[in-house]
């Protein structure tokens, strides 16, 4: 179906728009919407959301997402932990380029969320007014609201601010683009081109820079990305039977493949945790998982307790941790006479580390948190792991 923009209004409802010939036509209310609005684009007034920019070295967007916080960290009024950052599509052309990034509090973003699940809207895109100015320095002058790109930043500030507030935003930037006449009269400027009286005129000209330069960042990311389910719409359609048979064999053979990938990372690493684990707690193996494996199965402790395979121990201490978000193990240790091991792990909190600690202690052995730390922005516990016989 056609795309469909919409404006969410100081009162709460929603303006919309839709393609008809060459033209958008407003509409007073939401026709021609896909379920759960995947067509539709909501555009916020973006007085909660500051736009800024920075280089963040990543090899995917999910690792891009997870360091563009503290990438911007002493841009934010707020602690990272209470904000929500989203990032403009990756620059395939130019990959090292400065990333553009929107951030909002998490309670903000949240009851935007809500918003358009009230519209049965929950799968629609959620873009601040600003994040669609042309990547040039501009002011433009909306209904109540002035939009802003300077430098690195953009932004949206309530149109009452007095003239010397504007002026200071200018003042670094002395080559700025105007819209508006009251606004290019306040800060003794020639207006570029005219602003936007209403909100109809406002929505047109967001529509207008989305369609035809930048579509925006859509703050629908990470933790507030829609969870969109696998539909087979259209495929009843199909005149060929043997099409679904196609597709789902090609779709089965890339699960294996995807599958089959992820078991060869997993076996890779776990090796080489093994290896660490051998050459820690027998160094006059040097590193051999196969004399240590046959030691341990053979050797009884002093405490008639027999301390578990170290691919077992391994394979448990790997896994809890990828259960746990952003836990990073630091160091090991192995305590041969007592058949213990020691972890150094660091969280996102000091909850993960319980969580962590629950999680291993399911699997069959022992664990218990140790000294517990805050160093920086992260958690540092040490988790000792034992038989649980």
């Amino acid at each position: 179906m056609a795309k469909i923009y919409a404006l969410l209004q100081p009162d709460g409802s929603l303006l919309a728009a839709r393609q008809k010939g060459r033209d958008w036509v407003v509409m007073s209310e939401l026709h021609g919407v896909e379920g759960k609005g995947k067509n539709v684009s909501v555009f916020l007034n973006g007085l909660d959301v500051l736009g800024l920019s920075a280089n963040i070295p990543a090899r995917n967007e999910t690792q891009a997402l997870r360091a563009a916080p503290f990438a911007i960290e002493d841009d934010l009024a707020d602690a990272v932990e209470n904000s929500h950052v989203a990032l403009r599509a990756l620059n395939k052309t130019d990959p090292s380029a400065p990333r553009r990034i929107n951030v909002v509090s998490i309670d903000a973003m949240t009851g935007f969320s809500e918003q358009l699940d009230a519209f049965g809207l929950s799968e629609a895109a959620l873009i601040a007014a600003h994040s669609v100015l042309p990547d040039t320095n501009i002011l433009f002058e909306g209904p109540g609201v002035l939009l802003g790109r300077l430098g690195d930043r953009s932004f949206a500030v309530d149109a009452s601010l007095g003239r010397d507030v504007v002026l200071s935003f200018l003042d670094p930037h002395p080559q700025v683009q105007v819209f508006g006449q009251h606004l290019a009269q306040a800060v003794n400027r020639t207006a570029d081109g005219d602003g936007a009286n209403d909100l109809e005129a406002f929505l047109l000209r967001l529509i207008e820079w989305a369609e035809t330069g930048s579509s925006g960042i859509d703050l629908r990311q990470a933790q507030f990305a829609p969870r969109r389910s696998l539909e087979l719409e259209g495929l009843a359609h199909w005149k060929l039977a043997g099409a679904l048979a196609a597709v789902t064999a090609i779709a089965w053979f890339g699960t294996v493949l995807m599958e089959t990938g992820a078991m060869n990372q997993r076996s890779t690493e776990l090796g080489a945790l093994s290896t660490e684990f051998a050459r820690v707690g027998w160094p006059e193996l040097g590193g051999d998982v196969q004399q240590v494996l046959a030691l341990t199965q053979s050797t009884r402790l002093s405490n008639a307790q027999t301390f578990p395979s170290l691919l077992d121990v391994s394979a448990v201490l790997y896994d809890a941790l990828a259960q746990v978000e952003d836990s990073e193990l630091r160091t090991i240790r192995y305590d041969r006479l007592r058949g213990q091991m020691t972890a150094t792990v660091a969280f996102k909190n000091f909850a993960d580390v319980d969580r962590l600690t629950a999680i291993v202690n399911t699997s069959g052995l022992q664990a218990r948190s140790g000294d517990s730390r805050q160093s920086g922005s992260r958690v540092i516990s040490d988790l000792t792991l034992e038989s649980a016989s």
